[in-house]
């Protein structure tokens, strides 16, 4: 957004437009607006026309085309971005294709993220993945994590990466300086043209520490007390745990749309908030509750996974404590486990979190208008 107003209308589109729009909806494939910004979630989402203001999406499998005049915000499994965007887009899912032109920045994420040949970013780009490959100009910088980089299209200003491994290719013209931090040095095309000189900065053990720091004391001690957090829920709220299961299973897309809101939505809250001064109180407070709010979505998910399994094992029967309990605790070892995976483990704790995010988000809202049996799956 490039001003205060639009910042205030994206605002409130967020926080309010989805939050109703969720809570009314029951299919598992949902589609509305809130002024011109366009709100889609299913496990096929097609956008086919653009949007004459944002356009918000969430699905298994999703592709746009014509022009979005606002922000495109996207997540799900597979994104083929074709739309031309005039404002920002920002995207995360298992495979991102960006192949349209871009106003403003792009900010990507996933396990396979590709800028396409047709790309055009007139913003900078900054790309978090297991592999990225940029083909597509961009004209300012671009940033990258990755395990494995490959570049070969123009860029007008600093390259900056962090990878396993980095190609650069004949097509590559950098106008700024390429940074690279990795194991040995890129590999670059006598094509290539770096015209503002390369800088290595060599890192032996690449993949070694990020071992030993996810499997260390502090690892454990934090999965000690994901258990504890975990015993504590199931104890105190089994009936809250059973309705969010419920909610999660029966809205899986608007849940994940709407978790993914949340997570956009509340720091540019917090930014008007602390802009206007007066509001810093009310900021200070929102910020503590979203810090809260991050690693009880990653406990919810775990918590809906665990309830999902005793369902599939005992049906509609009562579920003891002490069993959902023991269901918790190996769901949340086996997270712990899949979650250290490099890269792909980010992507699951980042998924897992907006999920449950969603799923506390929509469950509370539900139960205070005392609406929760319209989640229930039919």
């Amino acid at each position: 957004m490039t001003t205060g107003r639009a910042t205030l209308t994206v605002l409130t589109v967020l926080c309010l437009g989805i939050t109703s729009w969720a809570l009314a909806s029951e299919r598992d494939s949902v589609t509305t607006r809130v002024g011109n910004d366009l709100f889609l979630a299913g496990s096929d989402v097609r956008v086919t026309a653009g949007s004459p203001g944002d356009a918000l999406l969430a699905g298994g499998w999703i592709s746009t085309a014509g022009t979005v005049h606002g922000d495109e915000v996207a997540t799900g499994g597979q994104l083929n971005l074709g739309a031309d965007v005039d404002g920002g887009v920002y995207a995360a899912g298992g495979r991102v294709h960006l192949d349209g032109r871009v106003a403003h920045n792009a900010r990507l994420a996933g396990g396979h993220v590709e800028l396409g040949p047709q790309a055009e970013v007139q913003g900078g780009v900054s790309i978090g993945g297991g592999e990225v490959a940029v083909n597509g100009r961009v004209a300012k910088y671009l940033q990258i994590g990755a395990g494995r980089t490959r570049i070969d299209a123009p860029v007008g200003g600093d390259v900056e990466v962090a990878s396993g491994q980095l190609t650069v290719g004949p097509h590559a013209v950098i106008d700024g300086a390429l940074t690279y931090y990795g194991p040995q040095p890129a590999d670059i095309d006598g094509g290539a043209q770096i015209r503002g000189g390369t800088h290595y900065i060599e890192r032996k053990r690449w993949q070694r520490p990020g071992h030993h720091r996810a499997f260390g004391a502090a690892s454990w001690v934090w999965l000690a007390g994901w258990v504890v957090a975990g015993g504590i829920l199931s104890a105190l709220w089994p009936q809250f745990i059973r309705q969010m299961s419920e909610v999660a299973r029966g809205n899986s897309w608007v849940v994940l749309l709407l978790g993914f809101a949340v997570l956009v939505c509340v720091p540019v809250a917090l930014l008007f908030l602390f802009v206007t001064i007066v509001g810093i109180p009310l900021a200070l407070l929102l910020l503590l509750l979203y810090l809260l709010l991050l690693p009880l979505g990653y406990l919810a998910a775990a918590a809906v996974i665990g309830e999902w399994l005793l369902s599939r094992a005992r049906g509609a029967a009562p579920r003891p404590t002490a069993e959902r309990l023991l269901v918790l605790i190996g769901v949340l070892i086996v997270l712990f486990l899949l979650t250290r995976i490099p890269v792909l483990g980010g992507t699951l704790r980042f998924l897992l979190i907006v999920a449950g995010i969603g799923s506390l988000v929509m469950t509370g809202a539900l139960r205070q208008r005392g609406e929760t049996a319209m989640a229930t799956p039919t």
